[in-house]
């Protein structure tokens, strides 16, 4: 991306002990990272992604980039949601590009985007897979604050997410919402509800059992779930909700049964500051 106003770019390697740990870093404000904590047992590096400056403005543009090396294992997720302010001459964009080698395992769990009234918003996460490694990913936004009046008061909010196997491109979503040029309501789309998202799962472990276990899980009311395969090792599942601790509680659901059926191990309460 040219003429970023923040970078972050960051290494991840397996010590000979098992526990990853990260190895390089830059950053150039106001995209930082904090140091790795551990809540698995088999070394897991967990880390939060940080913006100190509150939220997106407009003219942003963000780049951040992640390598996971061969059988490194992280986590990776925000300690609040993303906010992206009202927008009057411009647009943000943010562009996140991560790297999984052969046996390393990428788990991508960023709260909520929440886009302000009068917002201009586009990003773009691109994944680069080795076909022996693992991603599980999260995405999801909001209809803004609606608490304050703001549903669907924003002018602009784009999500594209590409997922490259070997190098070879799997999956284009195109998330692209225009709310004040959109029949938002109708089937297809929001279907009355304020939020949605989208979990992006890929591991050589994947089969249908799992899908069958995700899809028959019960859903706290309110929640719109399904999950698909798209090819072998490879699956998606899309959600619709309204209310935010309904939503994080199916995503922690969603990531637990993934975590048991592909890594072999529990998902954890994440702990945010």
């Amino acid at each position: 991306m040219k003429q970023t106003t923040g970078e972050l770019t960051l290494t991840f390697r397996k010590k000979k002990n098992g526990q990853t740990y990260l190895a390089e870093q830059y950053f150039k404000l106001p995209l930082q990272v904090l140091a790795p904590h551990y809540q698995d047992d088999d070394g897991t590096a967990f880390i939060y992604l940080l913006n100190p400056s509150g939220g997106i403005l407009q003219h942003d543009r963000l780049y951040t980039e992640i390598t996971v090396e061969e059988n490194a294992k992280v986590v990776v997720t925000t300690p609040s949601t993303t906010k992206f302010y009202k927008m009057d001459d411009g647009y943000a964009k943010i562009v996140n590009r991560i790297n999984v080698k052969a046996g390393g395992v990428m788990e991508y769990l960023p709260e909520h985007n929440v886009p302000f009234a009068e917002s201009k918003a586009y990003q773009e996460n691109d994944f680069y897979l080795d076909k022996n490694s693992v991603l599980i990913a999260v995405d999801m936004v909001t209809a803004g604050r609606a608490s304050m009046g703001e549903t669907f008061k924003y002018d602009i909010y784009s999500s594209k997410t590409r997922v490259y196997v070997d190098g070879k491109l799997k999956v284009y979503d195109n998330t692209f919402i225009e709310p004040a040029k959109m029949e938002l309501q109708t089937v297809g789309l929001m279907e009355g509800h304020l939020s949605n998202g989208v979990i992006y799962a890929y591991s050589p472990n994947l089969n249908k059992e799992i899908i069958d276990k995700l899809n028959q899980l019960q859903h706290p009311e309110g929640i719109t779930f399904a999950a698909g395969i798209i090819e072998d090792n490879l699956m998606i599942i899309r959600f619709l909700g309204d209310n935010m601790i309904n939503l994080q509680e199916t995503i922690q659901n969603a990531w637990a049964c993934l975590r048991e059926g592909i890594l072999g191990k529990p998902a954890v309460k994440i702990r945010k500051y």
